[in-house]
């Protein structure tokens, strides 16, 4: 299985680990593991770019960021970043970038989120001429860029968070492909997947990435460990995005989402995702320290 491991706690920290010392540990073992990559998320803690440059340089292993909001950084920083962090990295980053939401966008950063597909459309299109040209001359309504970067190295790949129709058609025509959240198996086969590869075909593009991520919880206590993921996750139902996924799944809570089990079950969970078109699945370990153990160590057992 295409399996790639997150350093997320969203039991005990909600978000990033913080320790760096741990992310070390965590991005060696994913290399020891045979594990399609790393991930980290980008929260209101350490800046996860800046983190994978510091703990991965050196290690052959894929890492990701998932995901940059887009209405923090201007596309000339996070651009530069970016290269920087791939240089660092061997060429190993892909960069995943999203709009957030309304709330984030206007009551705590005092933006405006008007438009947010057209706004994402202009952020890319100077993002990815900087990345892969590192050059962009252009003026759009909301991002402005006329001029250039003096940066060696690689380009690195550009993923989008991407739940809606409109977000997943964009990831079809210009990104890499498209990182979900709270999105189950049926979503994906019947709305994600068609979405974004009939995007991609209009723009005669290759077929892009579906990369899932997923709270695991390897465990033989699931009533349980569902009862608290329905506790911790109740947020996401507040956010429109995640709701009407939810809903789409035919799912009453976010806690619903969560693959959790022995380690035949999760197994044969995950195994649905990859039938219903998930090119990777990004396994967010969840629980308590012995289930992170035991999910890690499952994980492990089916990239072998």
């Amino acid at each position: 299985m295409n399996i790639a491991m997150c350093g997320m706690d969203l039991y005990r920290n909600g978000g990033c680990p913080e320790s760096l010392d741990t992310i070390r540990e965590h991005v060696q073992r994913a290399h020891s593991g045979g594990f399609n990559g790393y991930w980290l998320p980008q929260t209101n803690s350490m800046d996860a770019l800046t983190i994978l440059a510091s703990v991965g340089s050196g290690v052959d292993v894929p890492m990701g960021v998932a995901v940059v909001p887009v209405y923090t950084r201007h596309p000339v920083a996070l651009a530069q970043q970016a290269l920087t962090v791939n240089k660092a990295l061997n060429g190993n980053l892909t960069l995943g970038v999203g709009a957030s939401d309304r709330f984030i966008v206007e009551r705590v950063w005092g933006q405006s989120f008007d438009r947010p597909v057209a706004y994402m459309s202009e952020y890319l299109e100077i993002l990815l001429l900087l990345l892969e040209e590192r050059e962009a001359y252009m003026r759009g309504k909301r991002v402005f860029m006329r001029g250039e970067l003096d940066i060696e190295g690689p380009a690195c790949s550009v993923i989008m968070a991407a739940l809606g129709p409109r977000m997943l058609e964009l990831a079809g025509r210009v990104a890499a492909g498209a990182m979900t959240w709270m999105t189950g198996p049926k979503t994906i086969r019947d709305f994600t997947v068609p979405t974004i590869n009939k995007a991609a075909e209009a723009a005669e593009r290759g077929a892009p990435e579906v990369i899932v991520s997923l709270p695991v919880c390897v465990t033989d206590d699931a009533e349980g460990a569902k009862a608290l993921a329905n506790e911790l996750l109740a947020k996401w139902e507040q956010a429109p995005a995640c709701r009407d996924m939810l809903d789409r799944e035919g799912l009453s809570s976010a806690g619903d989402i969560c693959v959790i089990g022995n380690e035949d079950q999760v197994a044969e969970r995950l195994a649905v995702f990859f039938a219903a078109g998930a090119t990777k699945v990004v396994v967010v370990p969840a629980g308590t320290d012995e289930e992170i153990e035991r999910t890690w160590e499952a994980m492990a057992a089916l990239v072998a």
